[in-house]
């Protein structure tokens, strides 16, 4: 027997055919939103727009929370500098940016783009240089001239109207906490599950500077803690924000919201 839910959905959709999962994802915003069409619409788009599988449940929810509240949403992404790869590769790209943080700059400007022309009230969008726990900080520390040319370069593919920031002076207090060469938190600010993740998807990256397993792994407990105080601080901070998440590595996602898993950030996953 069909539910009235589900007719509803299925004329909402004018019997288009979906997939189960996206189905079932438009069913449980309408149960959140007392079907409102045009939050459903939204999420119409964003089905298009990000990688599947990555958006839970509670994320989806919090999202919801946004868009039916009054206050403008802000859209806004995290950016690392671009390193040198290769074996034995140090320092910052000062020639150009990478092309993930291309596309992620590409992918920040078009969900906010198309988020006000559904009618969705929208501060700028902004992007956040990752200025802060650097790669390999033993050495990149004495190349800071490099890392400011690298966010020269950045900010040269910055759309006018996308707002730019230094994490470090966003929240100036992350200097202190977290530096340039990051922090280890004892107890990880994380679970195990999702350490071994970023370790095992880290692994296939730093093969790349030719990195043993030990340092593979004292790195990742680095990005687990440093960036779940950059998450705390992003939570007390920027509210009625969704983040576009643009590093490759999705695993490390769920770091920014720490040990508050329950009541994650707004993190979407645009396609590459």
């Amino acid at each position: 027997m069909v539910s009235n839910l589900t007719q509803k959905l299925n004329n909402y959709l004018k019997n288009e055919r979906i997939s189960k999962e996206n189905f079932d994802d438009l069913k449980y915003i309408a149960n959140l939103t007392d079907f409102n069409e045009k939050i459903l619409d939204w999420f119409r788009y964003l089905q298009t727009f990000e990688v599947v599988g990555w958006r839970n449940k509670l994320v989806t929810k919090k999202i919801c929370e946004i868009l039916t509240d009054n206050k403008p949403i802000k859209f806004y992404a995290l950016f690392c500098p671009s390193y040198k790869k290769g074996k034995d590769a140090v320092g910052f790209r000062t020639d150009d940016v990478g092309n993930t943080t291309r596309n992620g700059i590409s992918k920040l400007n078009e969900i906010a783009n198309a988020t006000k022309a559904m009618g969705f009230n929208c501060e700028s969008p902004e992007a956040i240089f990752f200025d802060i726990a650097l790669e390999q900080p033993e050495k990149t520390v004495n190349m800071i001239e490099d890392l400011n040319k690298n966010i020269l370069n950045f900010k040269k593919i910055i759309p006018s109207n996308i707002k730019f920031s230094l994490l470090s002076d966003k929240y100036p207090e992350l200097k202190d906490i977290i530096g340039y060469s990051g922090v280890i938190i004892d107890p990880l600010p994380v679970d195990k599950i999702v350490l071994d993740r970023i370790i095992e998807r880290g692994a296939k990256f730093y093969e790349l500077f030719g990195w043993d397993e030990k340092k593979i792994i004292t790195r990742s407990k680095v990005i687990a803690s440093s960036e779940a105080v950059v998450g705390m601080f992003l939570r007390k901070d920027i509210n009625n924000s969704i983040m576009v998440y643009t590093p490759t590595m999705l695993e490390r996602a769920q770091v920014y919201s720490g040990k508050h898993q329950d009541n994650p950030l707004a993190i979407i996953f645009p396609k590459k």
